[in-house]
């Protein structure tokens, strides 16, 4: 049997081999027809020019390099055994050759007129959002798909004086705000998350101090600041009137958004995710805080509404601790109470201080009744 080629200068120097039992290029026993080295070998034959002659090599599946059923190259300037078409194509280039288009039947390979250095790139495929270079455009793909999810992700900006905006958490599943600040004016670019900001010192300290985490890169999108319905204390009243939070709460509300006003900020910010998509079980409020704390670190906290059990929860510490309804949700229920009314019957803090009072009156009147009975 003859030495086996992996270099030819024509189709009818590789169809020569028609008269081999098998394949010498396979490890199955396959018949050497035409149609199997058209379809299995020619097909993704590497085209290249060297000493102006066209010439191609052809994958080989041969029992040389196990690695399951992957093809791999034989190199004939050298004794290598590549096994990803990238990366033959980049070994043949630092061998001096130029690498050319596929030739079509009975035309020549056509040459380029590049220089080597530049023919080590011409088959390489970049992205034109960040120019970045691919070997295959398979990885390109991927990672369009990945910037694509990245930029997709809402940003709204709550708070344009101070340059804070709410952004979900993850790029899939329930999507759970997070405030993040990036402003021009004071300098600030953080993110909430304790790993982003790891994130980004790790980055300062290896030379890049201007690299963001990717929910600071969302800012790039953002939707342009558009004020929501300011809060009107006739609509606080009439919570009161009909009961729904006390005169104390009341009070507490209203110094607070006094506070938010002073300061030139939204009080309540509601988050609707549906005016992007489809609408959501949970609807978000950043919430004015009037302090900075671990649950508050840009001054705002945010407040949830489950729709369909009409819960309230917020992250700041006091309703985590006492395990009752806070100021903050007490504002999110009045924004609610004021601009969407279809939402009353179920905006209703289940676990409120004012319905806790309740049940203990409740409790002690029954305890009397029943000393009185003990007593007759």
């Amino acid at each position: 049997m003859a030495e086996k080629k992996f270099e030819f200068s024509s189709k009818e120097e590789l169809f020569s081999l028609i008269g081999e039992v098998y394949c010498p290029y396979c490890t199955k026993p396959v018949a050497t027809s035409h149609h199997h080295l058209s379809t299995h070998h020619l097909r993704y034959a590497i085209h290249f020019a060297e000493g102006g002659t066209g010439k191609f090599s052809i994958p080989c599946y041969c029992p040389d390099e196990r690695r399951g059923k992957r093809s791999h190259w034989h190199c004939t300037k050298c004794t290598k055994i590549i096994q990803r078409t990238a990366d033959f194509r980049l070994h043949l280039t630092n061998h001096g050759v130029l690498l050319t288009d596929k030739p079509l039947d009975g035309e020549a390979a056509s040459v380029g007129t590049s220089c080597v250095s530049d023919a080590a790139e011409d088959y390489r495929t970049s992205c034109q959002k960040c120019d970045s270079l691919f070997a295959n455009p398979s990885n390109l793909r991927r990672h369009k798909r990945q910037q694509n999810c990245r930029q997709e992700q809402h940003m709204v900006c709550v708070d344009a004086k101070n340059g804070l905006y709410v952004t979900p958490k993850d790029p899939q599943g329930t999507k759970f705000p997070i405030h993040i600040c990036k402003s021009l004016v004071s300098q600030s670019f953080v993110c909430e998350l304790d790993s982003c900001r790891d994130f980004m010192k790790m980055a300062a300290q290896s030379g890049n101090p201007g690299k963001e985490c990717y929910h600071l890169e969302r800012t790039r999108n953002a939707r342009c600041y558009s004020p929501p319905p300011p809060l009107c204390n006739a609509s606080l009243e009439e919570m009161v009137e009909k009961g729904i939070i006390s005169r104390t709460r009341q009070q507490e509300c209203m110094a607070l958004h006094a506070r938010a006003c002073l300061e030139e900020v939204d009080c309540v910010f509601p988050v609707f995710w549906e005016e992007f998509g489809p609408s959501e079980r949970y609807i978000y409020f950043s919430v004015y805080a009037g302090q900075t704390d671990t649950w508050c670190q840009f001054g705002r906290t945010l407040g949830t509404l489950d729709t369909k059990f009409g819960k309230w929860q917020c992250q700041c510490t006091g309703a985590k601790e006492e395990h009752q309804s806070c100021v903050h949700q007490h504002l999110s229920m009045w924004w609610v109470f004021q601009e969407r009314p279809c939402w009353r019957k179920n905006a209703v803090i289940t676990n409120s201080e004012e319905m806790i009072d309740d049940i203990e009156t409740k409790v002690m009147d029954l305890e009397d009744m029943l000393e009185m009975q003990h007593s007759e």
